[in-house]
């Protein structure tokens, strides 16, 4: 009769324990969540594993209870993605579905019970953890940190588009441009209207000198950013981008209308006047450069020379013109004092270089007349 009683209880032990339950596997569980013991809990688990290979309990509890928890002092996120993705290599060896430890109620009433479906869902959150702190890497610039979380991230689910786009960004600022390609036609594959991801193809076809297929991407990319009403920060990363690639490609004008296309839609936002006055600026400094190293030579150009160089100055002065008429608009709009006056030093310096043009040009006109 005791050994009746005793099997009996032996029975209902194990039923409650998990039809797929083992000593050792019994032994982690208890070091963790009675004794918190997380060192006897993880080398307990690795036991089960090593002794059961087929039972993907321990490999799940490791991935979840062990790896994944955040602010754990054995937290690792890469242990826990190779342990879920070991659970479910362990549960299609026998072809039936293991069942999880106890059934675990989630959000919305539903209930996981099966270490496919547990894998499934914890693999999503702990997909988030990995992306978020990809992100925080990437805010403090340290992209090779970044990368090796999004790869992770997306290593757990399929098409996870949002890290897709960050590697591709990584990789791009990386001058990595290979992969940088690779990830931004992954994210195109599964969300066709992301402005960023046709900015780094076009901006990599603008590196290899591809003008004019960067024009079309860079200008697919501009589009897609206003059609999506996208912040203007990324609409102004995306119309400098293109209004560069506009005058490369000799289309000045098309350039030039595509600025206050970008104002018009915004007419009060400070940023948007600073950058394109920026813009203007960086574009006007590069020409005068130029055309600095030709006037040096003034008295060896011919005719013909020395009407381009003309040119080239007037077009500097529409350009400096430009950007000091933005400053200005920054320094009216802008409330706080210091700001506003620094905003109209600068349209005040350009000011006086374009004055300094208009008498290089006289000295051009004059050197004409002579020749």
């Amino acid at each position: 009769m005791k050994q009746f009683i005793y099997l009996l209880s032996f029975f209902i032990f194990y039923s409650c324990a998990g039809s797929n339950s083992t000593p050792e596997y019994r032994t982690a569980t208890t070091a963790l969540r009675s004794d918190q013991n997380l060192e006897k809990a993880e080398k307990a688990a690795l036991a089960a594993i090593e002794l059961y290979p087929d039972n993907p309990l321990a490999a799940f509890f490791l991935a979840y209870e062990i790896y994944g928890q955040p602010n754990s002092q054995l937290t690792n996120y890469a242990k826990a993605a190779t342990y879920f993705k070991m659970a479910i290599e362990m549960d299609n060896k026998d072809g039936d579905d293991d069942k999880l430890e106890a059934p675990k109620m989630i959000e919305g009433g539903m209930k996981l019970e099966t270490i496919k479906q547990g894998v499934a869902y914890y693999s999503k959150l702990l997909r988030i953890e990995l992306y978020n702190e990809g992100i925080t890497y990437i805010n403090e610039g340290n992209n090779k940190k970044a990368e090796k979380s999004l790869l992770l991230a997306t290593s757990l689910i399929n098409n996870d588009t949002q890290s897709y786009q960050q590697l591709a960004l990584i990789y791009y600022n990386m001058e990595n441009y290979s992969d940088a390609l690779t990830y931004a036609n992954k994210s195109l594959e599964i969300e066709k209207n992301t402005p960023m991801m046709y900015w780094v193809k076009g901006s990599i076809e603008s590196q290899s000198g591809n003008n004019i297929k960067a024009e079309e991407l860079l200008s697919k990319a501009y589009d897609l950013s206003l059609a999506n009403e996208e912040s203007p920060a990324v609409k102004t990363l995306l119309m400098s981008t293109l209004f560069e690639i506009l005058f490369t490609n000799e289309k000045k004008e098309q350039a030039l209308e595509l600025s206050e296309k970008l104002i018009e839609s915004d007419p009060t936002n400070i940023d948007l006047y600073n950058n394109a006055g920026a813009v203007y600026q960086n574009l006007f400094l590069d020409q005068q450069t130029e055309n600095a190293n030709l006037f040096k030579n003034l008295n060896n150009l011919n005719e013909s020379e020395l009407e381009q160089l003309k040119i080239a100055y007037k077009d500097c002065i529409q350009l400096a013109q430009k950007s000091r008429e933005n400053f200005l608009m920054c320094s009216e709009l802008e409330m706080d004092e210091i700001e506003s006056e620094s905003y109209y030093d600068k349209s005040k310096k350009l000011k006086y270089e374009i004055n300094d043009i208009k008498r290089i040009i006289k000295k051009i006109n004059k050197k004409l007349d002579e020749s």
